[in-house]
């Protein structure tokens, strides 16, 4: 088995977005396939017909590409193992059961939901293990609950006094008592010909992922249950076994499951929210394993190069939404300014249907767009972030935050602004670098205030608020006559009541 070519699979059910977690999984699985020259396969698990929808498909190709997680094969790509949505291999599961039960190595349960809930509250109610008691082993039950036209589903016969030991890539050597597993559903059907039937998740995983030739299963903690009863599965089959991998819990910062309102949120969120892929490529490789110094910089062909599985924690990981943010506003500083602008015009167009405002300014428009970008990104954690924080430099008029209202209350606001207003000539904002000249002048002139006694007030007029970029780059974005009209509407706020 060692010798088999490297092949894993992302194996999503199309029943939601994508989340972290998912996306932890498929990176390592393509970092794992990268780095060994192997192939990275997408598998759509879509048996849940209920809640399966083509939208959710769409979109984890769409989060995927964005993150720069390319596959090999897949439904959209095709291959030589397809189909690639388990909903188009059903025929298949079929024979597979068929012959199961041709075997003797599974049979038909026709005990009710009802009865096996009974059974189950009776069990725990004793102090046993919730399994299923082997009550249609007995051919002779099986026939009498068939006679009630009850529909069947197929079990599969679970040896007894067995242990199943397997080496984890993670977690090292990792071992069951088939006595605990009891003997486990594989199928439900109409009829005993198995027409309308279902594979459920643990045999199908099996058949696909031998059809498919994956050589390596790394997947959530979540499934270890799952792999004792795969490897039963394996074995009746007669397929060689794959290698498993658990990968860790990712738990909230509070230590509890992830939700949305600790971070179990969408990636099409992080998309819309401004984030870039490569920090959130970044960030989701520090979840249980340890890449280097200078996480956050690192891009994917760097994580190929670092990744080894054995490195990996089989410790829970814990997921901050702080650190993703520190991840991405690391980035952003660091972004080639070109790629932010085209990433940004289309939010300024939609949020102020123009992406430049350089009249009346010494900038052509690209010139202007340009120093905006950098700009707005100096403190900025995301591109969406980078939309606010230019507001300034679209509105007519701006709206005052309670901060930046304070500091026009300030006792000598009135007498800085009106100073400013008298003295910024025109000749001074035609460049960041006069505009920023002219400001120190302005901290000389009221030497006997604090600095925050004579920027506040100017940066509160000039942008409406007390946060953003350099007061000279504010200065040669707006232009003299704006700077000029908002240092007097500053003025009246200062003289109201």
């Amino acid at each position: 088995m060692s010798n088999r070519p490297i092949r894993v699979r992302y194996a999503p059910s199309p029943t939601g977005e994508q989340h972290i977690g998912g996306i932890r999984t498929a990176l390592f699985n393509y970092l794992y396939a990268r780095k060994a020259g192997g192939a990275f396969i997408i598998r759509i698990e879509d048996t849940d017909v209920a809640r399966s929808r083509p939208e959710y498909e769409r979109s984890l190709y769409r989060d995927l590409e964005w993150l720069g997680l390319d596959w090999d094969e897949g439904p959209d790509k095709g291959g030589p193992y397809g189909p690639y949505r388990q909903s188009e291999r059903a025929e298949l599961y079929r024979q597979v059961v068929l012959r199961l039960l041709e075997e003797g190595k599974a049979y038909f349960c026709y005990c009710s939901p009802q009865e096996l809930q009974a059974e189950r509250e009776r069990a725990i109610a004793e102090g046993r293990p919730p399994r299923y008691s082997g009550r249609c082993r007995d051919p002779k039950v099986r026939e009498q609950l068939a006679k009630e036209g009850r529909p069947p589903a197929v079990r599969f016969l679970v040896p007894e006094g067995e242990r199943i030991v397997f080496r984890d890539l993670i977690r090292g050597e990792v071992s069951f008592l088939s006595d605990d597993l009891g003997d486990f559903v594989i199928y439900r059907a109409e009829d005993t010909e198995l027409h309308g039937g279902r594979a459920l998740y643990n045999l199908a995983a099996v058949v696909d992922d031998h059809a498919m030739g994956i050589s390596d299963v790394l997947r959530g903690e979540e499934h270890l249950p799952n792999t004792p009863r795969q490897i039963l599965l394996y074995r009746a089959l007669g397929y060689p076994v794959p290698r498993f991998g658990h990968l860790s819990l990712i738990l909230s910062p509070d230590g509890s499951k992830m939700s949305k309102r600790l971070g179990d949120i969408s990636i099409a969120h992080y998309r819309e929210e401004g984030y870039l892929p490569e920090a959130i490529v970044a960030y989701v490789a520090t979840l249980g394993w340890a890449p280097g110094r200078k996480a956050e910089r690192l891009n994917l062909e760097d994580l190929v190069e670092r990744f080894d599985i054995r490195r990996l924690s089989a410790n829970p990981s814990i997921f901050d939404p702080q650190r993703l943010l520190w991840f991405n506003k690391r980035r952003l500083q660091r972004e080639d300014p070109r790629r932010l602008g085209e990433l940004l015009r289309p939010r300024l167009e939609e949020a102020f249907g123009s992406w430049e405002r350089s009249a009346g300014t010494a900038y052509g428009p690209e010139d202007w767009y340009q120093a905006l970008v950098l700009a707005a990104r100096e403190e900025a954690a995301t591109v969406k972030e980078m939309v606010a924080l230019s507001e300034f430099a679209f509105v007519e008029q701006v709206h005052f935050t309670p901060e930046a209202l304070k500091a026009l209350k300030e006792e000598t606001a009135p007498l800085v602004l009106q100073h400013c207003y008298d003295t910024l000539g025109e000749e001074d904002v035609l460049s960041p670098e006069a505009a920023s000249a002219y400001f120190h002048r302005l901290r000389e002139h009221f030497a006997e205030l604090g600095g925050r006694e004579v920027m506040f007030p100017v940066r509160a007029a000039l942008t409406g608020s007390l946060r953003g970029p350099n007061l000279g780059v504010v200065a040669a974005l707006l232009g003299f006559a704006r700077c000029r009209t908002r240092l007097q509407a500053a003025l009246h706020e200062c003289a109201s009541s």
